[in-house]
Parts: C-alpha cells; sequence; structure tokens
C-alpha cells in the first residue's frame, strides 16, 4: 500500500508540469469517461508520463482518478463530506467516537482496495482515523488544537 501512496504522490506532484490540451489524451478513454461521468464538471486532463490524470467534480464531490496509458484504471482519490460515507463506516465511527464531529473524507481506493482517512475534531483535539473496506479502523494521528 506503501508503494500506492509514492505512486499517487509522484504523479500529482509530477503532474504539475505536464498539462496537455484534451487532443493528446486517448480519445477512447476520454468518451469512456464521459460516459461514466455524464455529471462530471470542471474536469481537467493531464497527461504523465506512465498515466493519464483527470480531476473532476461529480455531485458535489471532487474526484481524482488515475489511469495507465491503455485507458486501465489505477486509483481514485475522492474528497467529501461525512454523508457521503458508506453507512456501515460511518455507523462505525459514531459508535467508537460518539462525541466527535466528522470535518471531511479522503477516500483512497484501488482495483483491489479501499481505505478511508477520516479528519473528526471535538472541542480540544483533531483526530485521523483510517478505515479498510473490511471495516478494520486505525488511528493515524491525533493532534491538540490550539488554546
Amino acid at each position: 500500500m506503501k508503494k500506492f501512496f509514492i505512486l499517487l504522490y509522484s504523479l500529482i506532484i509530477s503532474g504539475t508540469s505536464f498539462t496537455f490540451a484534451m487532443s493528446n489524451i486517448n480519445e477512447k478513454l476520454v468518451r469512456s469517461f464521459k460516459e461514466t461521468f455524464p455529471n462530471a464538471v470542471q474536469v481537467l486532463w493531464t497527461e504523465l508520463p506512465e498515466a493519464y490524470l483527470v480531476n473532476f467534480v461529480e455531485n458535489g464531490i471532487r474526484s481524482m482518478i488515475i489511469y495507465d496509458k491503455n485507458g486501465n484504471f489505477i486509483s481514485s482519490t475522492r474528497t467529501y463530506v461525512a454523508h457521503d460515507l458508506p453507512y456501515y463506516i460511518l455507523i462505525s465511527i459514531k459508535k467508537k467516537y460518539p462525541e466527535k464531529r466528522i470535518f471531511g473524507v479522503t477516500e483512497l481506493a484501488s482495483a483491489t482496495s479501499t481505505e478511508y482517512y477520516i479528519k473528526m475534531e471535538d472541542s480540544k483535539v483533531w483526530t485521523t482515523i483510517k478505515i479498510d473496506n473490511g471495516g478494520n479502523l486505525e488511528l493515524v494521528e491525533k493532534y491538540k488544537k490550539a488554546p
């Protein structure tokens, strides 16, 4: 999974200097994307040396998908609010952290796994937890708020 994160972040960082016009992106991939995400807005394609990256917003959720040069899905990242979480995860969080308010969610998905990073807060502490698609919960970080 560490390799997944390293690839994701290196693609994002290197992508800022490799933005190309839509004409350079695989037409079949663009057509497939439009069929799969017909309500996508703010669509921005980036061609990287080894992949294509598309950033977009659909139904208020900011998303990024990485495809390989053959148009195959590699991974996705979505950021959203608590009510867009799957119910089993939301219930699990509220049961374990009833006093915390969910501030935001980052969902990282590949073809084989999905992980949710949930940022929560109360009056004194910021907390980030990770939940995988099996429901396993792990504390990632915890910071005291400034007084």
